[in-house]
């Protein structure tokens, strides 16, 4: 194999190398919930699952909201997607 192709390749698996490093770390951390302040106490019916920090899935962010102001908790979003 030439310079060239060991080089191509070499940077196709740094890149993947780190772009799979930047996920993780990312997903790891908590992070407060966005929460319309405003808004009625109605959420979307839409499905984005999250995980909050009390290790409960919830459907939607909104949903992790209001179960915050009804338990009187902080709950934080520990990740995307279902705990």
């Amino acid at each position: 194999m030439n310079f060239r192709g060991i080089l191509s390749i070499s940077l196709i698996l740094l890149c993947l190398l780190l772009g799979t490093a930047k996920t993780t770390i990312a997903s790891s951390e908590e992070r407060e919930p966005i929460c319309d302040v405003g808004a009625s106490s109605r959420c979307p019916r839409n499905y984005d699952p999250v995980c909050g920090s009390d290790h409960q899935t919830y459907d939607n962010e909104c949903l992790l909201c209001m179960e915050t102001i009804k338990r009187n908790v902080h709950i934080k979003v520990t990740k995307n997607g279902r705990c």
